[in-house]
């Protein structure tokens, strides 16, 4: 009986294994024939990948199995018998386990520990690849004066090594302590712990493992304090450490050689004052040296080297500071942005399945660049269709407008750019496809391929009879595409652009490092990171799959060493073709984790977050994007306020224009005060031609919502606007437009009459009326005024009183005297 239960639980093991075999085996062999089509390197860099990730799992596990089954046998040597209670009929007795028995107890159950310790070891396959090729900087940290790629690439490593070994030593040392409890080689005899010598030695040598942990850990800490893994660092908190890394390292030294000593012969007073010792060293080497040193809060290098290390993190080397003093006429922004993303989803929303991606973009013609919003949409029968809704101009009554395949001119009414077909590339798209001969995919083949295809898809269809020549492709996102190619990059969303007639997606690829020297630390993607590098622009073909990957112009050198790391999977920047050069914008992550830097950094920009601090760290403001003047490209700007004064204090202005990123942080000269974005919004709300826009609005069933404040930055000074988009049956329409530059504020039906109207050269009128003079708007206000005065109506009359004295340019203060 005993016989068949073993060779039954052995054909299940083997069974198990074989599934597992078999299932890793499709994975790769699929892999293999996807990458086949797009890149004859990612076959070898896919293969490699998979390979490393079942070496490390099937190391971790080995390696732990082999630890605990070595134990295991240990505390089974030591043990004479064990006894099992068995019940027969009404009768109870005990029986001895044989020697088999136990044998066969020990190494499953040493399987079973190493099989769950070690399962997971791959998830670390970065940390071991990164360490293994290697990263230089040849920049050096000012406090051991270390090359930062030790930091980044080699110290991860240490660190998953040392908790590994550590992990063992625990697990270890506690089953088997608890086994030899147990069995009754560690008891209390008298009132007094006993011990076997058995027992003795081999918990011996477990604490000698735990000790020598502890050693390599105390070696670790001046490292991960500089890396930032640990405590914040200062001057007390590097002097102590540096103090008190080697005293500890050699009491821990000195403890394993005590510990070793207990193991051969049973001093047991000397190996415990060893453990105290190192135990109270711990102690004041961590709690109550730092405080005795002095130097807290005190930086540890010098606010230099901290900059120059805060820059190389973040991408802010090429960071320039400028002055804008706004000494001369305001003028409005050249190139106005008049939509935002939400607004655009719903115009373009349409009957579609849904709206897939919206993004700034530009158009290409023959002699100029359209500033438009590209919006894709999915619609019946798997199709993707693309809108391109111009951003710079509106129509006769502000209504959005169009441009279609070959307009130069947009029109008014909607039309498609771009219509795809099914098979399409694209975000949610169906885990795969079959498409017919001649097409992009992998060939079904015979029922061997089909047999694997179907196993690594999960796509039992495949089984089936299917007709000759039939091709199946999967991975139909971009960002699946591109995450499956580069597996060591965090992608971006992707974003569509229209490239030679084509839409192309784009997807910006980012590395980052949670171990990086004396930088500051940043939340992205819910962790926090000590370095962030955009250093991958992806590239996928909407209509053919076509994928590529470049090194971005301006990346360092993390993403040099994965694209070295991915054997020629990655195309250097050189390869970028000048029409996708073009349309790369400036990473939006990135972007939005440089613009935190600044604010808490040592450059005191201000606050993005204005009064009230940002809800999650990570979240930056991106309402405030525009247009070069010569609508090259999209730039992005984050706005710092000065909270106590409710004023603008400086911008961070990004492009990437033609590849070429420029980072620049303006501040803003007294001369060229702007009131912040939330002080902006009230004041213009409170204009009462907008009340009465808002009213009218209202009483035809429509509504008027309020877009983002755009900024627009030069010389001159800054300028600030809005749309205000009106939203009724008939569609949507920019209704109202507000302006500010410096402390005059204007408001209008259009841009040009926002700007009149900021000059004193008009007054605002609603949409259905003429455009009035002043004269004549404050003879309406006045008109207005007094017949709410007559009617008591003091609600009325204020606005009504606001209007006029808007109408007539006049400050508070001056109609107060």
């Amino acid at each position: 009986m005993f016989r068949r239960g073993r060779r039954l639980a052995i054909a299940i093991a083997a069974l198990i294994a074989l599934l597992f075999a078999g299932r890793w085996a499709a994975v790769v062999l699929t892999d293999r024939w996807w990458a086949r089509q797009i890149s004859p390197a990612a076959v070898g860099f896919l293969t490699d990948w998979h390979v490393l990730r079942l070496v490390l799992d099937l190391s971790g596990v080995l390696l732990a199995s082999a630890w605990f089954i070595g134990h295991l046998l240990l505390v089974y040597r030591a043990v004479g018998s064990v006894q099992v209670r068995r019940n027969v009929a009404n009768l109870e007795f005990r029986e001895a386990l044989t020697p088999g028995v136990l044998l066969a107890i020990a190494v499953g159950t040493g399987a079973l520990l190493g099989l769950v310790t070690g399962t997971g070891t791959s998830a670390h396959w970065r940390e071991v690849a990164l360490a293994w090729h290697g990263v230089t900087y040849n920049v050096t940290e000012p406090l051991q004066h270390r090359d930062l790629g030790l930091y980044v690439a080699q110290l991860p490593v240490w660190r998953l090594a040392h908790g590994f070994f550590l992990l063992l030593v625990l697990l270890g040392l506690g089953i088997v302590f608890g086994l030899y409890m147990l069995v009754g080689a560690v008891r209390w005899i008298d009132g007094r712990p006993a011990i076997n010598s058995h027992a003795r030695v081999h918990i011996g040598w477990l604490l000698v493992g735990l000790a020598l942990a502890l050693l390599w850990g105390y070696l670790l800490e001046p490292y991960e304090l500089i890396a930032g893994l640990s405590d914040p660092l200062d001057a007390a908190a590097w002097q102590s450490t540096i103090l008190a890394s080697p005293i500890l390292a050699g009491v821990a030294l000195a403890t394993a050689a005590l510990t070793a000593a207990w193991a051969l012969r049973p001093r047991h007073a000397l190996v415990a004052a060893g453990w105290i010792v190192l135990a109270f060293a711990s102690l004041v080497g961590h709690w109550m040296v730092p405080p005795a040193l002095g130097g807290e809060g005190a930086s540890a290098a010098s606010p230099a080297a901290i900059e120059r290390l805060d820059r190389k993190a973040y991408g802010l080397e090429g960071l320039s500071e400028e002055r804008v003093i706004g000494a001369g006429r305001p003028t409005p922004p050249p190139v106005p942005s008049f939509w935002n993303t939400a607004a655009i989803r719903r115009i373009v929303a349409g009957d579609s399945v849904d709206v897939l991606a919206v993004d700034q973009a530009t158009l290409t013609g023959t002699r100029m660049r359209r500033p438009v919003w590209l919006a894709t949409r999915s619609l019946a029968g798997n199709r993707l269709a693309v809108s391109a809704v111009a951003d710079d101009r509106l129509g006769s009554k502000g209504q959005p407008l169009f441009y279609g395949p070959g307009d130069t001119v947009p029109r008014p009414s909607p039309v498609t750019l771009l219509e795809l077909g099914p098979g399409s590339f694209r975000p949610l798209a169906p885990p795969h496809v079959f498409v017919s001969s001649g097409r992009h995919g992998v060939e079904a083949g015979g029922w061997p391929r089909r047999l694997m295809l179907a196993w690594a898809l999960q796509a039992p269809g495949l089984l089936r009879q299917l007709p000759a020549g039939l091709m199946v492709d999967w991975r139909l996102s971009p960002s699946e595409r591109v995450g499956r190619l580069a597996p060591y990059v965090e992608w971006g969303d992707p974003l569509p652009r229209v490239i030679d007639g084509e839409l192309v997606w784009l997807l910006d690829g980012y590395v980052a490092a949670e171990a990086f020297p004396l930088s500051s630390r940043l939340a992205w993607r819910g962790r926090r990171v000590g370095a962030l590098e955009a250093g991958f622009l992806g590239t996928v073909d909407a209509a053919t799959g076509a994928t590529h990957i470049y090194v971005r112009p301006a990346s360092d050198a993390l993403a040099a060493a994965w694209a070295g790391i991915s054997r020629g999977v990655v195309e250097p920047a050189s390869a970028i073709p000048e029409a996708v050069l073009r349309q790369a914008s400036y990473p939006v992550e990135l972007f939005r984790v440089q613009a935190r830097q600044l604010e808490q950094g040592q450059w005191k920009a201000g606050s993005l977050g204005g009064s009230q601090p940002l809800a999650d760290p990570a979240d930056v403001p991106l309402t405030d994007q525009g247009w070069t003047d010569d609508t090259m490209t999209v730039f992005r700007l984050a706005a710092y306020e000065r909270p106590t004064e409710r004023r603008l204090d400086a911008v961070l202005w990004a492009a990437g224009p033609g590849g070429a990123d420029a980072v620049r942080l303006l501040r803003l000269d007294s001369m060229s005060v702007v009131p912040s974005r939330a002080a902006l919004e009230a004041r213009w709300n409170r204009f009462a031609s907008y009340d009465a826009l808002s009213d009218s609005i209202g009483d035809d069933g429509g509504k008027l919502e309020d877009g983002p404040v755009r900024l627009d930055v030069r010389p001159s000074g800054v300028a600030a606007y809005q749309s205000h988009i009106a939203w009724s049956r008939a569609g949507a329409a920019v209704a109202w437009i507000s302006v500010a530059a410096g402390e005059r504020l204007g408001a209008g039906r259009s841009l040009h009459d926002a700007w009149s109207n900021l000059l004193g050269a008009s007054a605002p009128s609603i949409p259905g009326s003429a455009q009035a003079t002043r004269l004549d708007e404050a003879r309406r206000w006045l008109e207005r005024a007094d017949s709410a005065l007559r009617a008591g109506d003091w609600n009325t009359f204020g606005r009504a009183w606001t209007g006029l004295r808007d109408a007539l340019g006049a400050r508070p203060d001056t109609v107060a005297r």
